[in-house]
């Protein structure tokens, strides 16, 4: 490989997410269905003298081997069992941290699928699917893209026809970070097997903004919301502040981001400016 290439690692949201129970082996099973934004990580691969990986982040505390972006290359040389050309990787972050949107686990998605290409390993999908799944439970999914639902742990994926068009904005209330294991471990047990995810999935199928729309202003969409952690008195306050302003927030993943969706440019930005207004950040983005 002589030349050098960037590859986008887009953020994801849950348009619905439902524990199931918890597995003998520490996970939970789950039902979702995942929706890819334009928000986005950027990854650059270069060529480096000699062997092995050099990795740089621009968020200096993500830089170190834990990132699955260093995880991601180590798993594809162990893969290839031998010596593997120099690389240097750069992790342009953009996706904030640590907010239920997936930056991690399409980072190092992206990262199996540049450097299987920089790399000349010749990998199918299935393959990296395999190792995805080795990096964490939804990195399979940002490795398919699109929409899908999601079972067992997230690695069972069925596609499903792309979401209508919807600008999506981002809110992420103050500086809340929530451990995702933390979350897992204190949601509302009573809660297992809610919410029912059957009406959202049939209206995704049939491609009905209006049904999709009906199914999020619903009171209850996310199993974890239920989670009683540091940080979750603030959000659910910033959520309520955000429905007396006429918004319909929803929680997305373990937390803390909330999305809102809307087909309507005017409204996804006067929704936007409202964000700010109450101290949180915003990001303008669409559905993929």
């Amino acid at each position: 490989m002589d030349r050098s290439f960037t590859v986008k690692a887009p953020a994801k949201i849950n348009l619905g997410l439902k524990v199931i129970r918890r597995r003998p082996d520490g996970f939970h099973e789950l039902e979702t269905v995942m929706q890819q934004v334009s928000l986005a990580d950027t990854l650059s691969f270069e060529p480096a003298p000699g062997k092995g990986r050099h990795f740089f982040c621009t968020e200096r505390s993500l830089a170190g081997p834990e990132n699955l972006v260093s995880r991601a290359a180590l798993l594809l040389e162990q893969e290839a069992g031998r010596p593997l050309p120099g690389v240097s990787i750069t992790l342009y972050k953009n996706i904030p941290v640590e907010a239920g949107l997936g930056g991690g686990s399409s980072d190092g998605a992206a990262a199996l699928a540049g450097l299987n290409h920089f790399w000349n390993l010749g990998l199918d999908g299935e393959t990296l699917q395999e190792l995805g799944l080795r990096l964490g439970s939804d990195v399979p999914f940002c490795l398919r893209g699109g929409t899908a639902l999601a079972g067992g742990r997230g690695e069972k994926l069925e596609p499903l026809p792309p979401l209508p068009f919807f600008w999506a904005v981002l809110v992420l209330p103050g500086n809340i970070k929530m451990s995702t294991a933390l979350v897992y471990d204190n949601f509302d047990r009573s809660k297992l097997g809610e919410p029912s995810l059957n009406e959202l999935v049939e209206a995704v199928r049939q491609g009905s903004r209006v049904k999709i729309l009906e199914w999020l202003a619903g009171d209850f969409t996310n199993t974890l919301e239920t989670a009683v952690v540091e940080g979750a008195g603030t959000l659910q306050k910033t959520k309520r502040k955000l429905q007396e302003k006429g918004l319909r927030p929803v929680l997305s993943g373990s937390g803390p981001a909330l999305f809102i969706l809307t087909p309507d440019y005017n409204r996804a930005f006067k929704a936007a400016r409202m964000i700010e207004e109450e101290n949180c950040r915003a990001y303008l983005c669409w559905t993929l």
